[in-house]
């Protein structure tokens, strides 16, 4: 932070100095109205970069009350004006400042039902429109969060198709992705890595809803440039860092949030101020929500609370040239994990705190040479800590004269992961692209676990004649190190007079993993006293290092069938090198434990998928359909743990003990399909529709395999009552899934409706505001989520939520 108080400092030297370095002759101005109307429209967002840069905003604004806009200090140019505005389609035009040092530019704009595939993606490194990728993607723009509950980024996530919930809780969610799970899918924030534990359904819930500008997802392993893991996608989350302006300027945005279902209270508060040469924001955040209420009563222990702050700056030390740094700090406290398959159905047990703190900054210079588009330096620290409270409440066991009760568990886990990302786009020729660098990363991981376990002695006739209090602590994965140096390229080129698109990547990986010398347990106290040496301690791992070398690859393409229809394709090779859970987890069940496997070899898979796009003004749709094959899949099989103790009077002596070891055996095979259609019925009515279907088969026993979703469907309407409310249906059909994997519990078929109206943003002098309410399960249905009840204890989803919503931007 005394980083950021010093550069904010320095912020107002850098403005004070803004007009001896441009010159004042040179303006653009305009008005902003819509179409059919002469009245400016207010609050529209106007960007300007220059011509030959467009992909790097040099000053952002918005329209004044009577919809007027306006740069100065410009200097002699050609630049490229974007007006947007939600409901609307954004127009651009293109101004020449050479032969004039004024030019006065008016914008009508007209209105837009559906989306037209206009929002930028920046996840494939070069900014492009959603329309113009060739990978199957998805864009959740910053408009569509308000308009939900949206209680974490899984609950929007999942109304994209092909894309499922499962959840631990209320909090505590994550996302299936065509078939695969978080732990075969790369998670980003603001392109920085977020590693955590593989084993925990809450890898999505670190994040503030509302600090989101985007989220991108690509789908199936389709991008190779991130490296490993990427099999089921990438999801890319893009947060709100601010706008340099024209002239100084300062705006604010206060957000107010209740839900019925688990009266949550929540509230956000951010500021963005900036001039020509600086931008700052910061922001902050609180929720509390208590028990969730079920169409079968409430859902005990899934409450929870979290708060977060984030703050970023950036700064243009001279032209072409910026720095940025941006911090986050997430917490949640006492949150409820009713549904957590790593806990018995009778435990009670909640996170004391899980926290997310990311620490960023990035160096980038801009238009070097006509070769050299852009050369940037990220580097990046991200913390994440949990802190586990477990109650079993499994009563107590009596074994001859000695009785056992488990009182509480703690486990805690540090995960920080640090990254360095040097990147240089190359800019060949008009139609051909290239960027090419090194990312390398480490991943670190401390764990602990206490067990507090009270052991009576019992006399013959069964009556306690002394008490031992036992702390046993041990380590569930030794302390351990992932690290990544990867060299990737992705050429982008157009052929054939513009009609086809291809893009092509390849990354190579050096993964180096190491780990401590683990044993069990780490220490015993009785009463107070640590035991020393330690009883029936035995080595569970010997100390590691292992080197290995992975590589992925992908072609997609494009081909412009007319001019709204696309032809896409895409096949890919992508690697998963195994996790340090993966290889190094140790869990005792007591007769029988969970072990990992050092020398596990990564998953291998390969990817294809084949789709059909149409864009029109007022009509579009996407079909596509897949096929995924793995190898090498990592599984647990029965075998045996062999250890050997470390106390004196045993030192050396093996044994074994019935074991879950992960091992590479399985194959499998992923295919199915995805459909959406959105339709303006009307001029002010529009249909929705989509569809997603995944069939997963274990290829090494010919059976299913776990934790597929089963087929969905989704219809909605929509309807706009111009220049004042938006209503919105939504019904979501789940077939039933029968398909099932040993030991799974078939789900039956159900649907559930939702529904929302909006407002447009209305003026109420210096401040605008905006009302959003909707219903969640209107008629209070009773389901099952197949996901989060194979995954753990979770029978009943959340019943009928009543949400509301308000902001005021001033």
């Amino acid at each position: 932070m005394i980083i950021f108080k010093y550069l904010l400092a320095t912020c107002l030297v850098l403005s004070l100095v803004t007009e001896t370095t441009f010159s004042q002759e040179y303006s653009i101005s305009g008005k902003v109205s819509m179409k059919g109307s002469e009245e400016g429209m207010a609050y529209v967002h106007v960007k300007l970069t220059k011509e030959i840069s467009p992909d790097v905003p040099l000053f952002s604004s918005v329209t004044r009350e009577d919809g007027t806009y306006s740069f100065k200090n410009l200097s002699p140019d050609r630049y490229l004006v974007k007006v947007s505005h939600i409901g609307y389609h954004p127009q651009y035009r293109t101004i020449d400042l050479k032969g004039s040092n004024h030019q006065s530019i008016n914008f009508t704009l007209a209105t837009a039902l559906i989306s037209l595939g206009e929002v930028n993606i920046s996840s494939l490194r070069y900014n492009k429109k959603e329309r113009e990728v060739s990978l199957p993607v998805s864009v959740v723009p910053k408009e569509n969060i308000p308009q939900q509950s949206s209680m974490t980024l899984s609950d929007i996530l999942e109304k994209e198709p092909g894309v499922a919930l499962y959840r631990e809780g209320v909090w505590g969610t994550s996302v299936s992705v065509r078939g695969l799970g978080a732990n075969r899918m790369v998670t980003l924030v603001d392109g920085n890595r977020v590693e955590t534990a593989t084993d925990l359904a809450a890898g999505l819930s670190l994040i503030d809803v509302n600090e989101i500008e985007r989220v991108e997802l690509i789908k199936g392993a389709a991008s190779s440039i991130y490296g490993t893991g990427a099999m089921a996608g990438v999801i890319n989350i893009i947060t709100k860092n601010g706008n340099y302006r024209n002239e100084f300027g300062i705006q604010g945005e206060a957000l107010g949030i209740y839900e019925g279902v688990n009266q949550l209270f929540g509230g956000h508060l951010s500021l963005d101020a900036g001039d020509r040469k600086w931008k700052a924001r910061v922001s902050g955040a609180y929720r509390t929500a208590g028990n969730i209420k079920t169409p079968e009563g409430i859902l005990e222990n899934s409450q929870f609370a979290d708060q977060n702050m984030n703050a970023s700056l950036g700064v243009k030390p001279m032209e072409n040239h910026e720095f940025s740094l941006n911090f986050q700090d997430y917490r949640a406290m006492d949150v409820g994990i009713p549904g957590g398959a790593a806990f018995g159905p009778t435990a009670i047990a909640r996170y004391l705190i899980a926290q997310r703190s990311l620490f960023s900054s990035k160096y980038k210079i801009n238009n070097i040479s006509p070769l050299v588009e852009e050369v940037s330096l990220r580097y990046y620290n991200q913390f994440i800590f949990r802190d586990v409270e477990m109650l079993p409440n499994m009563g107590s066991i009596t074994n001859g004269n000695s009785r056992i009760t488990a009182n509480k568990i703690l486990p805690r886990g540090e995960h920080c992961t640090q990254g360095l990302v040097f990147e240089t786009k190359f800019n060949l020729s008009e139609n051909n692209r290239i960027v090419a660098g090194l990312d390398v990363w480490q991943r670190q991981l401390v764990t602990s676990r206490e067990k507090y376990i009270t052991q009576e002695i019992l006399d013959d006739f069964q009556m306690v004649v002394k008490t031992l209090e036992i702390i046993r602590g041990e380590n569930p994965i030794p302390d351990s190190r992932f690290g990544s140096l990867g060299v990737f390229i992705q050429d982008e080129l157009s052929l054939m007079n513009d009609r086809l698109d291809l893009t092509i990547g390849a990354r190579l990986d050096r993964i180096q993993v190491k780990s401590d010398l683990a044993v069990d347990p780490v220490f015993l106290s009785v009463n107070g006293e640590s035991r020393d040496p330690v009883p029936g301690q035995r080595v569970i791992f010997d100390e590691q290092s292992i080197g290995a070398w992975s590589w992925s690859a992908n072609v997609s393409g494009m081909y412009h069938l007319t001019d709204n229809l696309d032809f896409v394709s895409t096949i890919g090779r992508s690697f998963r090198s195994p996790s340090l859970e993966e290889r190094f987890k140790y869990i005792d069940l007591g007769a029988k434990v969970r072990l990992g496997d050092p020398d596990l070899k990564p998953e291998k898979g390969l990817f294809g998928d084949l789709g059909l796009r149409y864009w029109r003004d007022g009509f579009n749709f996407n079909v596509a359909g897949f096929i995924h094959y793995l190898n090498d899949m990592i599984v647990e099989s029965p075998g045996e743990f062999i250890y050997r103790l470390t106390a004196e009077e045993g030192a050396g002596v093996t044994d074994t003990l019935p074991a879950l070891i992960n091992t590479n055996i399985e194959m499998a095979l992923l295919t199915g399909m995805e459909a959406s259609v959105n339709a303006q019925v009307f001029s002010n009515f529009v249909m929705t529709g989509q569809a997603a279907y995944v069939r997963g088969v274990n290829l090494t026993t010919e059976g299913d395999l776990p934790l597929i979703s089963p087929f969905t469907a989704t219809i909605g309407a929509r309807y706009h009552i111009m220049g004042s409310f938006v209503a919105e249906w939504n019904t979501r059909f789940f077939a039933a899934q029968n398909r099932i994997a040993p030991g799974e519990t078939k789900t039956d078929g159900y649907f559930i409706s939702e529904a929302s109206l909006y407002s447009v943003p209305k003026q109420f002098g210096v401040a605008t505001f905006q009302l959003f309410a909707g219903v969640d399960n209107i008629f209070n249905k009773s389901y099952v989520n197949h996901l989060a009840t194979n995954r753990g204890f979770i029978l009943v989803e959340p019943g009928r939520n009543v949400f509301l919503k308000i902001k005021m931007n001033f």
